[in-house]
């Protein structure tokens, strides 16, 4: 089928797109509803880091993760 829409995909391509879509679906969701559980970001941050989240999926969860969990309000 994919042949058929110009796409000449291996075996190696096919597992590999299939774990980073997997890894979507899984890092996107779980950054976002931490995001918003956090009793640590306000309201204007929560809203902030799941726009940023949802722009840029890949580099918004793993930032957020990295960096955005340890935010305290001061």
């Amino acid at each position: 089928m994919l042949d058929q829409l110009g796409f000449d995909l291996g075996t190696s391509e096919i597992v590999m797109v299939g774990f980073a879509l997997l890894i979507l679906l899984i890092l996107v969701p779980f950054t976002i509803i931490d995001s918003v559980r956090s009793p640590h970001l306000t309201i204007i941050q929560k809203f902030a880091w799941i726009v940023f989240i949802i722009i840029a999926p890949y580099l918004g969860a793993v930032v957020y993760l990295w960096w955005g969990r340890r935010q305290k309000i001061v």
